[in-house]
């Protein structure tokens, strides 16, 4: 009896126990490298939501560099004041969203292909990976990152909704937040493409009504065209130009994005990943659309489908940034912050390496996935990690001491914003904060 338990329990205990234990790991980062203290970014895009004063449309379509706080500002509204504007907060609560974003992947998972399996803590470990550490604990921007990937989740997951009238609703829903919340503006343009494809797909009977079907293809170009209104186009870099670069230059970027999820320094795994995204994403659409007899199973389409939007998602990101940041150099490349972005892809590798026949074949694709993800979430920047720690803590105190911005900066041998602090009214800020006790005043003793 406990033999057939176990073999019938023992992918689920051992996915279960992965689980908890990179999420637990990726808090205990947090408390040891989180500091209570706005940095860069921070002090401009929450003028939305602290410094200023605005409506809630406002707030939610409030622009800072490329993209729009969207949802994350409404949130960040919500729930700050409790806690004061608390940077360490904010971080165990981005990494929150990004377990809630997990759970999801896995329940996603477990929908499309069924009972969970070993091969399944791969979920975990492209989900709790510290390559995406200036995501948790340097800048936390609910918009970048952790909002967009929950969104993603729960949008995959409304494809797979039994009732047309509800599935179509969720995703028109879905991806109008999505548009407006940080990256997730690249659901946007997966959308209506999706939408055709999926109507393509199905056999006729189980196709929408087709007058029902433009409605939807209506409503999610005027949702993607929406974005636009009042847009100031802010490509964040200086260097950028909309002359293109080589197209070697941008396939060298992506391919350093990949490596820098996988912890390598190398190009040579980056750019088999990158190629087995592709070639995924080519043979799911092709399987699609397809002319065939009979139809493929509702859940072969669900299963290519959702492959499809993962990693379209994806490397629609990718391209555009390496399209806007490869001028800055291969380094640029590295940023942890893209990483986060990344794991939509590799989830929905993951996906189509599942939807492969059994057989030897799948069972080497799979472990050739595997073993690469899993070695990489066990490393991490952690002299990167540690080297703005110890900015962030220095320049807090020395703050605390003389309320010399430039002196701070040079004390810490980093500026806490990038930027002329002047620009952004740097020092009224901060007396706003003494004089409110948010933020790093909350630990002013």
């Amino acid at each position: 009896m406990s033999r057939n338990w176990l073999t019938a329990q023992g992918p689920r205990l051992i996915v279960c126990i992965s689980f908890v234990f990179y999420a637990v790991r990726m808090f205990r980062l947090i408390s040891r490298y989180a500091v209570n203290i706005f940095f860069a970014d921070q002090w401009e895009f929450n003028d939305a939501t602290l410094f200023q004063k605005h409506t809630i449309w406002q707030m939610f379509t409030w622009q800072l560099g490329p993209h729009r706080q969207g949802l994350a500002a409404l949130f960040a509204k919500a729930i700050e004041p409790l806690f004061h504007w608390n940077s360490r907060t904010e971080s165990f609560i981005v990494a929150s969203i990004v377990v809630g974003a997990a759970l999801c992947a896995l329940w996603l998972r477990r929908r499309l292909f069924g009972p969970i399996s070993f091969s399944d803590v791969a979920i975990p470990a492209i989900f709790f990976t510290p390559a995406q550490w200036a995501t948790l604990y340097l800048t936390e921007n609910f918009a970048h990152g952790a909002f967009p990937l929950l969104l993603t989740m729960i949008y995959c997951l409304a494809w797979t909704c039994r009732m047309s009238v509800v599935r179509y609703s969720l995703l028109l829903l879905i991806n109008f937040a999505a548009i407006y919340t940080g990256f997730g503006f690249f659901l946007g343009i997966v959308t209506p493409l999706l939408l055709l494809i999926d109507y393509w797909a199905r056999s006729p009977e189980t196709r929408l009504p087709k007058s029902y079907f433009v409605g939807t293809l209506v409503v999610s170009f005027a949702s993607l065209g929406s974005f636009f209104i009042g847009y100031k186009f802010n490509p964040a870099l200086d260097c950028f130009s909309f002359q293109p670069l080589s197209p070697a230059s941008y396939a060298e970027f992506i391919v350093l994005m990949f490596a820098n999820f996988l912890s390598v320094n190398g190009r040579i795994l980056g750019a088999i990943f990158l190629m087995a995204v592709a070639i995924s994403l080519a043979v799911a659409l092709w399987q699609l659309l397809r002319p065939r007899t009979p139809v493929i199973s509702n859940a072969d389409h669900n299963k290519l489908l959702i492959t499809t939007a993962l990693i379209a998602y994806s490397l629609l990101f990718c391209v555009n940034t390496a399209y806007g940041r490869a001028c800055a150099g291969p380094f640029m490349a590295r940023s942890s912050r893209y990483a986060i972005y990344l794991e939509p892809g590799l989830l929905g590798l993951y996906f189509y390496l599942l939807s492969i026949p059994a057989n030897p074949s799948r069972k080497l694709l799979l472990a050739g996935f595997l073993v690469p993800v899993v070695v990489a979430s066990g490393h991490g920047d952690w002299r990167a990690m540690e080297r703005f720690r110890n900015v962030k803590q220095k320049w807090k105190e020395c703050y605390f001491q003389t309320e010399d911005i430039d002196k701070c900066d040079g004390v810490a041998g980093f500026p806490v914003l990038a930027h002329e602090p002047a620009r952004v009214h740097l020092q009224e800020k901060l007396q706003y904060l003494k004089k409110t006790k948010q933020n790093l005043y909350v630990d002013f003793r």
